[in-house]
């Protein structure tokens, strides 16, 4: 023991450096952040409802039902007067002279008439028209039933009988307004545009009242004839008047086509008409 710690003093006297402990290094451990990326998702393009304009408006035909008829042709007849004419279209005399474009009453047989409806001359109905309609689209509309057919007078067979004789076209003239005596007078002529000599029988009816003349009277001239009526009434009012060369007055059998025109009242109308001519064929 005591040798033990002889060598250990030796040790130490001789200087002897004992090794020197080697400190230990903790490790501490170090963190290192790393920035980690997480991707986010990705957008979607969700469209946004925009206000989207209604589309424009369009023409709309509304179809209409196509008016009857404002008025139709006639060919005057022989027998007809303008006042009949008026009962049978249910019209007035007056409307038929306004679509006319007449100022007499006088009508001729063949002449074309034009028959306005209700009683007065009417233009021809305007063509239709698209309505425009805006907003909303319109409510869809039923189209109404075509209007029922309008009766018309058939055009007149045309005839092959020649009289003897025929009435110059426009010959007439209404004189001397007012009411005193009605009268009507005129010519008969032969083939060359002479009077005409001898005797000949022309029948005047006025409605219901007939009379008759002939011709060849020595205080007239040749082929001259005359009719009076005295201030009586009877021609008071709207009447027709008839004017014919017959046969005889026991035989009306007639010669000529009849000449009809009215007679208006005698404070709305001429009571004179005269230079009537018939000619001879």
């Amino acid at each position: 023991m005591l040798g033990t710690l002889g060598c250990s003093l030796g040790s130490l006297i001789t200087g002897a450096s004992a090794p020197t402990p080697t400190p230990t290094k903790s490790l501490v451990p170090t963190f290192t952040a790393t920035a980690t990326y997480t991707p986010t998702s990705t957008p979607t393009n969700t469209p946004v409802a925009t206000d989207t304009p209604p589309p424009p408006p369009t023409a709309t035909y509304t179809p209409t039902a196509s008016p009857t008829p404002p008025y139709v042709t006639y060919v005057v007849q022989a027998g007809d007067t303008l006042s009949s004419i008026a009962v049978r279209f249910g019209v007035t005399a007056q409307a038929i002279m306004d679509a006319n474009g007449m100022s007499s009453t006088i009508i001729n047989v063949g002449t074309e008439l034009t028959i306005p409806s209700g009683g007065s001359s009417v233009a021809p109905p305007p063509s239709p028209t698209s309505t425009q309609t805006s907003g909303a689209a319109p409510a869809p509309t039923t189209p109404p039933p075509p209007p029922a057919p309008t009766a018309t007078k058939p055009p007149p067979t045309p005839t092959t009988q020649t009289y003897q004789y025929e009435y110059v076209d426009g010959s007439m003239q209404g004189q001397e307004k007012g009411c005193s005596d009605l009268g009507v007078e005129g010519v008969i002529l032969d083939a060359t545009e002479k009077p005409i000599t001898g005797r000949v029988t022309v029948k005047w009816q006025l409605d219901s009242h007939v009379d008759y003349v002939v011709t060849g009277d020595p205080l007239e001239g040749p082929g001259v004839f005359k009719f009076e009526i005295s201030k009586s009434g009877i021609y008071h009012g709207t009447k027709t008047s008839t004017l014919q060369i017959v046969e005889s007055e026991s035989n009306p059998t007639p010669l000529s086509e009849p000449l009809t025109w009215q007679v208006l009242d005698c404070v709305d109308g001429p009571e004179r008409f005269v230079d009537i001519t018939f000619r001879r064929r």
